[in-house]
């Protein structure tokens, strides 16, 4: 992550890539950029904090074409190795956010990205897909209210949140970029996997 001065905003603003999460308990502006995979928004407007992931979860051979729904999470699909990297960045945001003063009964959360960007054609459900239906199965089981989403379609997004309003600005931007890091951050876990199974976060 790193930050740089925006005109437009006036202000600085911090950019998260894949696997990363951060956590502001002060008026502050988030960014990325998504292809398929999926940001969660978290915040609490009564503490004043908001957090914000990025992740992707990788193909999983065997579950190509299934459905992330809330009854495969019961039954403890949750622990499946495609579903782990999402599973980490939610788990992480939800208890940083917590240990950071937010409190579990007031958060509320957004979704953006998801979309099918990836090169490689996959049965079934696209990537993009996937990740959407475990975020919102996720939050459901979590029993953290959606309050808005933007997901899906055949375009990238960069996402701007300001924590200090729990606003959320998305631009459609070229695939190109998404689609470099995403294949960059596959790499990146391959080669961990290769490694000895670590779970990169």
């Amino acid at each position: 992550m790193y930050r740089k001065f925006n005109p437009k905003f006036r202000s600085e603003v911090l950019t998260i890539f894949a696997g990363e999460i951060y956590i502001s308990t002060k008026k502050e502006i988030i960014s990325t950029v998504l292809g398929s995979c999926i940001s969660v928004c978290l915040y609490d407007s009564s503490a004043g904090i908001g957090g914000m992931n990025h992740f992707m979860l990788p193909e999983d051979t065997g579950n190509r074409g299934r459905l992330y729904t809330q009854d495969l999470l019961k039954k403890e699909e949750l622990t499946g190795k495609a579903m782990r990297y999402g599973i980490t960045a939610m788990e992480v945001l939800i208890g940083e956010m917590q240990k950071s003063g937010a409190k579990r009964k007031n958060f509320k959360a957004k979704i953006f990205g998801g979309g099918n960007v990836l090169v490689k054609k996959l049965p079934g459900q696209s990537i993009g897909d996937k990740n959407i239906g475990f975020a919102r199965a996720f939050l459901k089981l979590e029993e953290i209210e959606i309050e808005g989403e933007n997901v899906g379609n055949n375009y990238g997004r960069k996402i701007f949140f300001l924590t200090g309003q729990n606003k959320i600005f998305v631009k459609k931007v070229d695939i190109e970029p998404a689609i470099t890091e995403e294949r960059k951050y596959m790499e990146k876990l391959l080669e961990l996997r290769k490694q000895g199974d670590v779970t990169v976060f």
